[in-house]
């Protein structure tokens, strides 16, 4: 059976002469493993569609094991990306997370088109890439259901309102702890005004987030240590390079 897909390339691993194997995320069936038959030739048609970050309009054949391309259109393949090492590590480290998280047959559509975006932005602009891969980090944590909730108190219910100065991120729970209930659970001190951040950062499209001024050391690693605990890795390997 042929399908259409579109399809960005997380990882390439050489197969026999020509060929590659291709790990992708694809926009309605979640991860998977493509077969580019003779890509390594000069002359393949394939060539550009077979490389990490090309985002195609394939013709798939399906396999017992895997996808077949039959032929495909490449939609964009951020060529810019390459030309700046903090783009590449930044994108890269996307794509290693991206590939962690998705599953096969899981359909994620706004978390497909919410990565296309962000290597876009990696390929267009030189700028704020910290602050785009946390917004990345967070809206994506949030998408597989574990977003965080700032409403109220997990303890004692009372709601989150500027004459609270202290409070405590609860990681595993999502919320946070009032000063009054601070004593009962572990987590990172952060400010009213850093928990707002941190909702504006959620609420916010990625053209937004470089507005967004007070974005600071304790905002982004919160973030990170929150996405990290819900999808049970943090030893990525790109971001050792970052």
């Amino acid at each position: 059976m042929i399908i259409e897909e579109e399809v960005l390339i997380l990882k390439e691993v050489n197969y026999k002469e020509n060929d590659k194997i291709l790990h992708a995320l694809s926009k309605t069936k979640g991860k998977i493993q493509l077969l580019s038959r003779g890509c390594k030739k000069n002359n393949s048609p394939l060539i550009n569609v077979s490389q990490l970050f090309a985002y195609s309009r394939c013709s798939l054949y399906k396999t017992k094991d895997m996808f077949i391309i039959n032929s495909a259109e490449l939609i964009d393949n951020f060529y810019n990306i390459r030309n700046n090492m903090n783009a590449l590590l930044y994108g890269s480290y996307i794509l290693e997370l991206i590939g962690y998280v998705a599953s096969e047959n899981d359909v994620g559509i706004n978390i497909f088109n919410m990565t296309i975006s962000i290597i876009r932005y990696f390929s267009q602009f030189n700028k704020d890439f910290d602050k785009i891969t946390t917004a990345y980090e967070l809206k994506l944590v949030s998408m597989l259901g574990f977003k965080p909730d700032f409403s109220n108190c997990l303890s004692c219910g009372e709601k989150l309102n500027p004459s609270i100065n202290y409070l405590k991120f609860i990681i595993n729970e999502g919320g946070f702890y009032c000063p009054d209930c601070v004593k009962y659970g572990n987590g990172i001190n952060l400010t009213y005004n850093e928990i707002l951040t941190i909702n504006r950062i959620l609420k916010s499209k990625f053209d937004d987030i470089s507005s967004i001024d007070n974005i600071n050391d304790k905002i982004l690693n919160a973030i990170r240590q929150f996405l990290f605990y819900h999808i049970g890795k943090s030893n990525f390997t790109t971001l050792k390079l970052l």
